[in-house]
Formats: structure tokens, sequence, C-alpha cells
């Protein structure tokens, strides 16, 4: 006797919540793709839209204009930023150690579309209005300026690193991360990058060793 098969379940149906963040996210991810491969000028909401299989509609449901979408890529880079150093341990590391922990992890993002395209973004808008005084990406690079340091503190926080080279470090750390990550976009070395990944890693421990005596010393 045939066994009775019962039927399959249906799904269960998203929420229109659910669907909404689901359609905000891949327009956030059509934008993003847009500025990295087409540039700021050239990433309109119609190929944004297109890329993403909506509407030029739907775009603007979620971003009413285009400063939107760029500030709401800015703050997923950040965020994306701080979840490269998610489950990070150093307790007991070397120093050496800690500055190789460091650069790999903030080199999976700095590797990445989402940090390109923020680059893009920040050196093709931020001359516009700079003459007005405050522009619009000001709070989101001070928020990210404070959570790198924040996350840097967290990594080198068994050493002593005096606070007010601490920021200069990290500022030259993420302009060294910053060009090798555009070389490798421009010449496509791999083993190049790797050689300047590690000596950057030798530069920032050298450095770090020489402040942090300076400073047990003073």
């Amino acid at each position: 006797m045939a066994k009775t098969v019962a039927p399959a379940k249906p799904a269960p149906r998203r929420s229109q919540a659910g669907r909404s963040a689901e359609t905000r996210a891949r327009i956030l991810a059509a934008a993003v793709a847009c500025v990295d491969e087409l540039g700021f000028g050239r990433a309109t909401f119609q190929r944004i839209a297109r890329r993403a299989g909506v509407t030029v509609g739907a775009v603007q449901h979620h971003f009413a204009a285009k400063e939107d979408i760029l500030r709401a890529i800015l703050e997923d880079s950040f965020e994306r930023f701080s979840r490269c150093f998610e489950g990070v341990s150093v307790e007991g590391r070397s120093l050496e150690s800690c500055v190789s922990v460091f650069v790999d992890r903030a080199w999976l993002h700095c590797s990445s579309p989402t940090f390109r395209s923020t680059v893009e973004i920040l050196l093709t808008t931020r001359g516009e209005g700079a003459a007005r005084g405050r522009h619009w990406t000001d709070a989101p690079l001070l928020e990210s300026s404070e959570r790198a340091r924040r996350l840097w503190s967290s990594v080198f926080a068994a050493f002593a690193i005096p606070v007010e080279r601490e920021r200069e470090i990290l500022q030259f750390a993420f302009a060294a991360l910053a060009g090798i990550a555009m070389t490798l976009r421009l010449q496509g070395s791999r083993a190049a990058t790797d050689r300047q990944l590690a000596l950057l890693k030798t530069s920032l421990t050298g450095l770090l060793e020489a402040v942090a005596a300076r400073g047990r010393s003073s």
C-alpha cells in the first residue's frame, strides 16, 4: 500500500517590513556596485534601479535623494568595518601579533567594493559646499573616526600608546591601506599586495614599539 505523502507546508510569508528591508538592502548593494564600477557621477537612480531589479519609484521610496543613498553607503561601510573585528581576541598577544590582527581585519574591509565606493563618494563630494562651511559628510566621518579609534584602542589596549599619537598612527594606517587597495585595483597583483601589507605591518610594529618605549620612559 502506497504511503500517503503529506502536502508540503507553504513557505511562511514575509512581513511587509521584511520585504521592505530586503528591497532597501538590494538597492544599497546596487548603489555600491554602481559607484564602484561606474564612478560617482554615473551612479544614477536609473542605473541603480536597473541593477537592483526594481523601479526608480522604489528607489525613491527608500531614498528621496541621491545624497540619502550616499549617506546610507557611508553608514553601511562604517558598520561593515566594525563587524570585521567581531570576535577578535588579543589577550596575551605580542605587539607584532596585534598589529597583524589589526591590519588583516582592516584589510578585509579596505579591499571591498563598499570601501572603494566610500572613498569615491568622499573624494567627489567633499569639495561641494566647502565654502559654505559644514558638509553633509562631516557627521558620518566624525562617527566613523571615533568608531575606528575605539576599535584600534581595543586591539592595542595592553600597550602604552599615548592618546595624542594614537589618532595620528591610525590615520597613517588607513592612508596606507587605502593606497594599497587602490594599487590592487589598478594593477591587480595579489603578490605585490601581500608584500605591501607585510611591509605595513613591519612599519606599524616598529613605529608603535618606538612610541610605546618613549611613553614608558617619560
